[in-house]
């Protein structure tokens, strides 16, 4: 399989290679969304903007420069967000929901409510991933990206070869279901598995890079489904190329390293 990356043509100006917009965190949960926009702009995406709980804004800040920010109205997603979010998701290329949402019924509802009036791509990771998303008839493409668990959550059923591809033909969705082998499938049939990463990738957050780079590459033009097999598959690669150097990992290390081990890779590959 040829796994496909970003290209940038000679006139590209900024912004038009990838707008990308993440909304989740909670009080509890603040570093999920910051590392999920940490995978976006390591991968290529021109412009991150933020949007997360007014307490971890500076935060957010201090991790990176080239965020833009945008704080809740409460120290969850509310109603009273839902209304700005579209706004902005109106000038964006993708949306990437849930990373660190927490189980507010209020976020929840407001989760929702986004879902239901999106009309741009959305990437649908971690407490975003509720049984009701299912029941929206959605305006976009939808990527739904879950672990073991919240697949078992969302379709009350294990991830396997059968089951990943029934359920995104089903619902209409590319699935991304990620274990030690990644099982990926889109609506039209087509599956793959990835079988690239290692142990020290189990580490918290990783997912929340991931779908950061599948949002990144959904932003700069790559389809759905190619976006999350060259997202799993140069992760992967990373993930394995650091373990080379390094016995513990970090999520926010491999956010770090990730665009400079897709450029190893890919010279070593060509040499």
């Amino acid at each position: 399989m040829k796994y496909k990356l970003p290209y940038h043509g000679s006139n590209s100006y900024k912004g038009q290679v990838g707008k990308v917009l993440v909304v989740g965190g909670s009080e509890k949960y603040y570093g999920a969304p910051i590392l999920t926009a940490l995978g976006a702009e390591n991968s290529g995406a021109d412009l991150i903007t933020l949007c997360l709980p007014s307490k971890h804004a500076d935060i957010a800040r201090n991790y990176s420069l080239n965020l833009f920010v945008h704080e809740f109205q409460k120290d969850h997603l509310s109603s009273a967000d839902v209304k700005a979010i579209l706004e902005l998701a109106s000038t964006q290329d993708v949306l990437i929901i849930g990373n660190g949402l927490g189980e507010e019924k209020e976020a929840k509802k407001a989760l929702l409510d986004i879902l239901s009036k999106i009309k741009i791509p959305v990437v649908i990771d971690a407490e975003g991933l509720v049984p009701e998303i299912l029941d929206i008839k959605h305006q976009s493409d939808w990527i739904v990206t879950p672990h073991k668990k919240e697949f078992e959550r969302l379709f009350n059923s294990l991830p396997n070869e059968n089951t990943v591809q029934q359920q995104a033909k089903k619902y209409h969705l590319t699935i991304l279901a990620k274990g030690v082998t990644d099982i990926i499938a889109d609506p039209s049939g087509q599956l793959y598995q990835n079988k690239t990463g290692c142990a020290e990738m189990r580490v918290g957050g990783t997912g929340d890079v991931l779908a950061g780079i599948v949002g990144s590459f959904i932003g700069q033009k790559i389809s759905p489904f190619d976006a999350c097999c060259s997202a799993t598959y140069y992760w992967g690669l990373s993930g394995e190329e650091l373990s080379k150097k390094h016995k513990w990992l970090t999520a926010h290390y491999m956010a770090r390293k990730f665009s400079s081990c897709v450029w190893h890779a890919l010279r070593s590959h060509n040499d």
